[in-house]
């Protein structure tokens, strides 16, 4: 009697279905009757990066059983990359050794293998305590709770910035805490992580069966660089083969500014009034002689609007405002040198878009935004598309990944490649809490990987896609990929709808399968 009144309270639980956040329309009945069908099972999973979200994700895929492998190209875990091929019809494991090498060379070698971060030395957390913190490993309470503090100086009547809440050393060592809490720190010696590790590219791989090619996989081409000494050093290129593979390798990777002691009296033009250009403009403003930030006319709306306006307002009054570049002047011809022009260093003129000319800048600092890059999928970039042009129907080739860097396009809720679903991406959004969003976005790659959840069809997941493009004005842009606290909010109400309705039908599913069988699970 206690049985069938559990199975009945069950049933009842289960029945009442979930309505997730209607992200898409296509999640209507017929997602659950033509579901995609994964070509191959996946049990081996390749994550690209070990930043917060990769780690987050090599968390819930070990959880979930899976055999899980962290490339990451630096040394330790955080947050110009030119693919470095070993050399034509080598059989791999290769491996060179270069001695009595330069030792400013090695350190070349080095830099050019992990590539510097871009984070420059007063850089700190623009969120509070509370949002930038894994959920499994909270903060310790000694750590400063709110972000960057403004109060208002009697003095000078104006707005004065403290350094932030959150240094970058705080979060450097509290990701690297994170990725020692699952054993994949850089000194763990874990097999499950290589560091100084550089995914190349990464490929489709092939299997014959009954003598047909059949797809099978992914095999990465990996590079190592291994410091021997001050003057020597080794590298190794090798593959490995795995069934599904991660992105989460971040976008944020060109890195030049470091410290404002560089502009010392110096006159400085910041090109770009985003995050980047007006915390720049801020921390160079108490150092340089003089400072310029050229803002374009604000065409955005929305969320970057608002975020915009925000950003602005904290621009310190020393540093001066003016528009958008329209050119920057040619250098003087020289009469007498055989080059044409000058030798040396000349001084530039600069016009605005309101025909304002400007000159005299010692060193002009370009913050005009990050661009997004795979440079290990080659094969899914097409630099000629324009941002309102697609691949026509009928044409062999894969709808592209990247286009002209401003975003990610072909996929499926910003989490799969729809050519190829076994590709997942991990916070390649802006405008997103990356701690908290990343354990969403792992959770259903997971599960989906897993048969837990159910992709729909190709065909289904593109007519969401190019609804959302219509839904965008018919072209993509920057703002293609941003969401926003409105958005973000909605996306994780979404995805947790959706993985646990999956969840509730695969139970309703296995408990009629109990009902006839006549057996009951207790």
């Amino acid at each position: 009697m206690t049985a069938l009144f559990i199975l009945a309270l069950l049933l009842t639980i289960t029945g009442a279905s979930q309505h997730p956040f209607q992200y898409t329309a296509e999640h209507d009945s017929k997602e659950a009757s033509t579901p995609y069908q994964f070509k191959w099972p996946i049990h081996k999973v390749a994550i690209i990066g070990a930043g917060c979200g990769a780690l987050v994700a090599y968390g819930e895929f070990a959880r979930m059983g899976y055999q899980v492998r962290i490339f990451e190209r630096d040394s330790p875990p955080e947050a110009d990359f030119r693919p470095h091929l070993p050399p034509e019809n080598v059989l791999l494991p290769y491996e060179e050794d270069f001695d009595n090498v330069d030792p400013r060379e090695v350190a070349e070698m080095k830099r050019g293998q992990s590539a510097p971060s871009p984070i420059w030395d007063s850089l700190g957390s623009t969120g509070p305590r509370q949002d930038t913190q894994f959920r499994e490993l909270p903060w310790p309470d000694h750590i400063p709770i709110s972000k960057t503090l403004d109060f208002w100086d009697p003095i000078f009547n104006d707005l004065t910035l403290l350094p932030p809440a959150l240094t970058h050393n705080h979060l450097q060592r509290y990701i690297r805490a994170f990725a020692s809490f699952h054993g994949v720190n850089s000194n763990d010696n874990s097999p499950n992580a290589s560091y100084n590790t550089r995914v190349e590219r990464v490929d489709k791989r092939y299997s014959s069966l009954n003598g047909t090619k059949v797809e099978a996989g992914w095999t990465l081409l990996l590079r190592k660089f291994i410091q021997t000494g001050t003057s020597s050093y080794k590298v190794r290129w090798w593959t490995e083969d795995f069934d599904a593979v991660v992105v989460s390798s971040g976008r944020y990777n060109a890195p030049n500014y470091r410290r404002p002691e560089e502009f010392i009296n110096q006159t400085v033009l910041i090109i770009g009034g985003s995050v980047s250009g007006s915390e720049i403009a801020e921390d160079i403003s108490g150092k340089a002689g003089k400072a310029f930030l050229s803002v374009r006319k604000d065409e955005d709306s929305g969320v970057l609007q608002e975020a915009r306006k925000r950003l602005l307002s904290r621009v310190p009054r020393n540093v001066s405002i003016i528009p958008e570049i329209k050119s920057f002047h040619s250098l003087h011809k020289s009469t007498s040198s055989g080059s044409g022009y000058d030798s040396g260093i000349q001084p530039g003129v600069v016009e605005l878009i309101n025909g304002t000319v400007l000159s005299g800048f010692d060193r002009i600092i370009l913050a005009t935004g990050f661009r997004y890059t795979l440079p290990y999928f080659p094969q899914y970039h097409d630099i000629d598309l324009r941002p309102n042009e697609t691949i026509p129907a009928g044409d062999d080739r894969p709808q592209p990944l990247i286009t002209d860097g401003t975003h990610v396009r072909s996929l499926h809720l910003d989490l799969f490649y729809i050519e190829e679903p076994t590709i997942g991406f991990i916070n390649m959004n802006v405008g997103i809490d990356t701690f908290l969003f990343s354990e969403f976005a792992a959770s259903a790659i997971s599960k989906v990987w897993g048969g837990e959840a159910k992709l729909p069809s190709t065909e289904q997941m593109w007519d969401t896609h190019w609804q959302r493009l219509r839904d965008a004005g018919g072209a993509y842009s920057r703002q293609f990929m941003l969401y926003g606290p409105v958005k973000e909010t909605a996306m994780i109400r979404y995805i947790v709808g959706w993985l646990n309705q999956m969840r509730c039908d695969m139970v309703v599913v296995r408990l009629r399968f109990l009902e006839k069988s006549e057996f009951l699970l207790l």
